[in-house]
């Protein structure tokens, strides 16, 4: 039996690597009842792999994890980074989950949608209850996880970017419930890297570098300088990031943007890209910088503002008129939108230029697209057993590759990224900064959002967004201190 004094989670050495990639080396934090832990560090410093740990999905190599008297089984909940719900479901059938109410072995409808009700109420958000969650607004799918997390009464709570997606009211919402939780006795482990937030709602933190602990301690007295030095290293001793190869600043402007708001999340932005300029769009979850990047591209609505491709002006927003403009793009994410599984790596490649291969009125020629494709696979070193294998079958440095050589395609003037090494090994991200670099070298505008830091190491500029709007302006080569600090608005 534990001892009444026994933390409600405790990490013990825990390694996990993953081939040979070492996720984490020897980890041990401890989560005290009642007290909210932060854990801290830069993506890839092994965060998501040690709560896939505590919540098991995962075993460690090495190391053990020991939970209260409750156990993991019975008293642990996870609020994942990625949505966990079923689409087709209603919120309340989504929040009770595994727990529908029961009458004379039927479930019990009208109880269930009841039991939802009162739990979203405390969000503001009974209306929705009945509503099926793929019909729903993002901030509102984020307080059903968060509802469904709450309804089963967790001793323990792991809160993987809680905030993601909400305003601000339901980030105060979340905030409240959880100082109130910690009054109960809840012990909560908070991931975020909107290091303001740590302060308002945790009492201790831990911080991953390169998957080992580099700081455990109590947040009093601590800045979020110090949080984001913990998690760089020391400023004095910060690593420069590497500069890109040099463009003519007087150059030409391929890509101006002017004014561009986009609804209630990016208002005002205006920046422009040179030929041969590769610029960073850099930021938090909820930026703006992703936005920023998905309305140029015609991918989210644009509430007002101008684009201008090498002198020619967006006369909507739209994918096809960027493309006509001179536009070439990737998405946020390759598996939505990127790319067709069965399809071809030479039908993928060449979606966009389809009409140019095929006679008039007839099917596509072939050889031509596979004479097209041939010099695309070989300009980003694309890995395939022959031009006729589905996509789906190649490994996930090569998929993005196909993806970027589909934005290619079209020979466009401005090339916007993003995420353009997700998901991907350390040498297909090396080949594909150096295609990128190839591109930028012989005129391409390249403007690159993403969330990965080691992208913005082949720009010339980075450009840091803060709550949708323009914040600092950073000019390589500078380091991954000055970039973090930026990022968390400082």
């Amino acid at each position: 039996m534990n001892a009444p004094n026994f933390p409600a989670v405790r990490v013990n050495g825990v390694s996990k690597a993953f081939g040979r990639n070492r996720a984490l080396d020897k980890v041990s934090l401890t989560i005290e009842k009642g007290s909210s832990l932060a854990l801290l560090g830069r993506n890839g410093a092994g965060k998501s792999t040690l709560i896939s740990i505590i919540t098991g999905i995962h075993p460690p190599d090495a190391g053990t994890v020991e939970f209260g008297s409750r156990g993991r089984s019975a008293g642990v909940e996870c609020v994942f980074q990625r949505s966990t719900l079923v689409p087709a479901l209603t919120a309340a059938e989504n929040i009770m989950l595994n727990n529908y109410p029961k009458r004379g072995g039927m479930v019990d409808w009208k109880r269930l949608s009841r039991r939802g009700r009162d739990i979203l109420a405390d969000w503001d958000c009974a209306n929705i209850v009945d509503a099926p969650v793929e019909t729903l607004a993002p901030v509102e799918r984020k307080i059903i996880e968060i509802c469904r997390a709450l309804s089963r009464n967790p001793s323990v709570l792991l809160l993987d970017e809680p905030t993601a997606g909400l305003d601000f009211a339901g980030g105060q919402r979340l905030f409240k419930w959880i100082r109130e939780a910690r009054d109960r006795g809840v012990s909560l482990l908070y991931v975020s890297h909107h290091l303001e937030e740590i302060f308002e709602v945790c009492d201790q933190t831990t911080v991953l570098r390169d998957g080992r602990v580099v700081l455990d301690r109590a947040l009093d007295g601590m800045s979020i300088r110090d949080l984001v030095e913990a998690m760089v290293g020391d400023a004095r001793r910060a690593e420069q990031v590497s500069a890109p190869p040099a463009f003519a600043p007087r150059s030409l402007p391929v890509l101006t943007v002017e004014s561009l708001t986009v609804d209630t999340r990016v208002s005002e932005i205006d920046l422009k890209v040179r030929q041969g300029e590769c610029v960073g769009l850099a930021g938090l979850e909820g930026a703006g910088h992703m936005q920023v990047v998905q309305a140029l591209c015609g991918l989210v609505p644009v509430a007002s503002g101008s684009v201008v491709v090498d002198g020619r002006k967006l006369r909507r927003f739209d994918v096809a008129e960027g493309m006509k403009c001179g536009i070439g793009f990737i998405p946020e994410d390759r598996h939505e939108g990127g790319y067709v599984p069965e399809m071809s790596v030479a039908e993928n490649a060449t979606l966009p230029i389809m009409r140019r291969l095929r006679r008039s009125f007839g099917p596509v020629r072939q050889s031509l697209r596979e004479r097209e494709y041939a010099r695309l696979g070989g300009e980003w070193s694309i890995k395939a057993a022959s031009p006729r294998q589905p996509a789906g079958e190649l490994s996930g440095g090569n998929q993005q590759k196909v993806v970027l050589a589909r934005a290619m395609s079209t020979d466009p003037k401005a090339i916007l990224l993003m995420n353009p090494t997700a998901g991907v090994d350390i040498a297909a991200k090396q080949s594909i900064y150096q295609t990128i670099k190839a591109r930028a070298e012989v005129g391409k505008a390249v403007l690159i959002a993403s969330s990965d830091d080691d992208d913005f190491s082949i720009c010339h500029r980075v450009i840091v967004m803060v709550r949708g709007k323009i914040h600092k302006e950073l000019v390589a080569p500078f380091s991954g201190h000055e970039l973090a600090m930026a990022i968390q608005g400082e």
